[in-house]
């Protein structure tokens, strides 16, 4: 049996996954033999600072680039790239699968070349692991599994007709049958498997994985950039809900339980789709603030005393690690990292999906009684510090060096 505990790892993912948090953690333990992807602009570098000071790029470009990331472990697929220009032009989805399928097979490529396993996140996987003999094959799961999603989706669409508008415009949605299979098969190709919460790993088991080859790791929150701040009491009591304004989000459960309650205001904090007729016929203060930028996100986190995020469905939802982080009372579905991560009522409310009663009642104990609404909110801040990057970035090597 080969010892994996010094082997080396490719990593294939689009964009600015994850903070690139996967291919930092092998970096810092050098077992990163590269990350494949399809941009990753190298501000380290003098002449390339000069380049994007000059064209007025560099807020832009800083997000593609981490410290501790070499960019000599950063392997471009100009295909890749060309695709994603497309993409931000059209918006036509095929152009984003093709940008995955060919990070994959650049990925497959230099995997068998070098003989060196491949971690995919999905979208890239099938064209990675398809024929490849070198294993491990570790897909990293970042989002639910598409058929899980659409069985879900479909569900809420009988029970809940107005969300039907939002749902459909979900990616989920927008595949034909011929690119839902290949998201099928890459799950068949993998040996191994990462996720950030059990939601995602419960739609991986839904495609009939087994659950001892899948590791669950949640992600983390930087407490710098998401700092405490203690509340202060005030005759409304303020919720804020951050995301798109659609019933993926389960915004109408949140809006129904808070309609039964008096002396209450909320605050949406939105971007990407927005459905106006979902906050439409109620008669309590709602305040809509759009295209917040996520470093002045916890300006609004600090005026509210409860953080709702009442999703049908999330991979992860790594906005209620950055609500804890400020030191405020969350309540969140089952069907996100909540029930990883808080413990319920203790340092946050864990409710069922579509329970309008659950989160009526949970934001009472709050609204009734400050002092507990505090002390959650200082358990939840507490949480939050336990759930840092680095642990992630921990965590993930181990689990990497343990597999056989």
């Amino acid at each position: 049996m080969q010892n994996n505990s010094n082997k080396k790892y490719i990593v294939v993912h689009a964009g600015k996954r994850d903070d690139y948090q996967v291919a930092l953690a092998l970096a810092e333990s050098d077992l990163l033999f590269a990350l494949v992807t399809e941009a990753y602009f190298p501000l380290d570098k003098k002449w390339f600072l000069s380049f994007a000071n000059f064209f007025g790029l560099t807020s832009s470009l800083h997000k593609r680039y981490k410290t501790g990331l070499p960019s000599n472990k950063v392997i471009i697929s100009k295909r890749a790239m060309f695709y994603q220009i497309l993409f931000s032009f059209t918006k036509n989805i095929k152009f984003d699968l093709k940008k995955g399928y060919v990070l994959g097979e650049k990925a497959k490529a230099l995997s068998q070349k070098n003989n060196v396993p491949i971690i995919a996140v999905n979208t890239c996987a099938y064209h990675a692991f398809l024929n490849n003999s070198v294993e491990p094959k570790i897909l990293f799961q970042f989002h639910p599994q598409a058929d899980f999603v659409k069985e879900l989706f479909l569900e809420e669409m009988q029970l809940n007709p107005k969300a039907t508008k939002t749902l459909n415009q979900e990616y989920e949605f927008s595949l034909s049958n011929l690119e839902l299979e290949v998201l099928s098969r890459e799950v068949k190709l993998a040996t191994h498997f990462l996720c950030a919460s059990s939601l995602t790993k419960k739609s991986l088991t839904f495609k009939g994985i087994s659950e001892d080859k899948i590791k669950v790791i949640p992600y983390g929150v930087d407490t710098s950039k998401f700092t405490f701040s203690e509340r202060k009491q005030s005759e409304n009591f303020k919720v804020i809900f951050i995301g798109s304004l659609n019933q993926r989000k389960g915004i109408t459960y949140l809006l129904d339980a808070l309609a039964e309650m008096i002396n209450v205001e909320l605050t949406i904090v939105t971007r990407g789709i927005y459905d106006e007729t979902l906050i439409q016929n109620y008669n309590f203060p709602i305040h809509v603030v759009i295209d917040v930028p996520h470093e002045k996100l916890q300006d609004e986190l600090h005026k509210a005393h409860c953080f709702v995020l009442p999703s049908i469905l999330e991979g992860f939802g790594q906005v209620i690690l950055e609500a804890m982080a400020t030191g405020i009372p969350v309540i969140a579905t089952e069907n996100t990292a909540a029930i990883d991560i808080i413990e319920n009522e203790v340092d946050g409310f864990v409710t069922p999906i579509r329970d309008i009663q659950a989160i009526k009642e949970s934001l009472e104990k709050l609204q009734s009684d400050f002092s507990f609404a505090q002390t959650m909110g200082k358990a939840s801040y507490e949480k939050a510090k336990v759930y840092s990057w680095e642990k992630f970035r921990n965590d993930f090597v181990t689990h990497i060096q343990s597999l056989s």
